[in-house]
């Protein structure tokens, strides 16, 4: 079994994901969970030494996802390698789908956990037609979607953390918010025929206390951006309103 769950960046999706995949285990207690499987992104980046960020340009002690295929179990594993990455975007790619084509779906179904975008159109084409299920997932309230990328982005405050900062005026780059922009109007014109459709807004964070994945900001992120930030993302907003109202 293959389940997709498809979303856009700041919707919720890890925690979501992180839901799927536990409700799944009261089943299987063998299902996978894999985040970004197929994203371009993530053909290509690297972790810090930290583990609180990614970089795109390999540093000395970074590490990076590598996923091969355990014979025995007849399954795909994880693990992480230190180093520079061998293989091109394209051998990535290549390579990661063939490691689904070995894998026992019965036996350890999958939870996929993937943006839209950056993703080619045959990844995206064959996750969707091998999938038992697909699940978009998306906010409806864009205002707060571009608002706590804009300020994740600047801040590179991106996971939830105590005590986090109450900011004032953070001003972010017109083409990072609008990039985001551009990827959530590419999710809203995907056919979702036969698929789970999932409003952030429904979801009830407080209701699964197992899952260890708190919403990120308490304080409206719209409230801490700077006032041509702030325009900017309504402008964003009215256009989108008029594509899709």
């Amino acid at each position: 079994m293959i389940i997709n769950l498809w979303s856009t960046p700041r919707t919720g999706s890890n925690w979501y994901a992180s839901y799927l995949s536990h409700q799944h285990k009261k089943v299987n207690s063998k299902t996978i969970l894999f985040h970004q499987y197929l994203n371009h992104f993530h053909f290509i980046n690297y972790s810090e030494p930290n583990h609180t960020d990614w970089v795109y340009e390999y540093e000395m002690g970074c590490t990076y996802p590598h996923y091969q295929f355990d014979v025995l179990k007849q399954a795909i594993n994880k693990s992480y390698k230190s180093g520079k990455r061998t293989k091109t975007p394209e051998e990535e790619e290549i390579y990661r789908i063939e490691l689904l084509e070995k894998h026992n779906h019965d036996k350890f179904p999958l939870i996929l956990h993937n943006h839209v975008m950056p993703m080619s159109k045959k990844s995206y084409d064959y996750l969707y037609h091998k999938a038992d299920k697909n699940v978009f997932l998306y906010r409806e309230n864009l205002v707060d979607q571009l608002s706590s990328y804009a300020l994740a982005y600047q801040t590179t405050i991106w996971k939830p953390r105590k005590n986090l900062p109450v900011f004032k005026d953070v001003k972010t780059d017109e083409h990072v918010i609008k990039d985001l922009y551009d990827r959530v109007v590419y999710w809203h014109k995907l056919d979702k025929k036969n698929a789970d459709i999932i409003k952030y807004e429904d979801i009830n964070f407080k209701d699964y206390s197992e899952i260890k994945i708190p919403k990120q900001n308490v304080v409206k992120p719209f409230t801490q951006l700077h006032k041509d930030t702030q325009n900017f993302i309504l402008k964003l907003n009215e256009e989108f309103l008029k594509l899709f109202n």
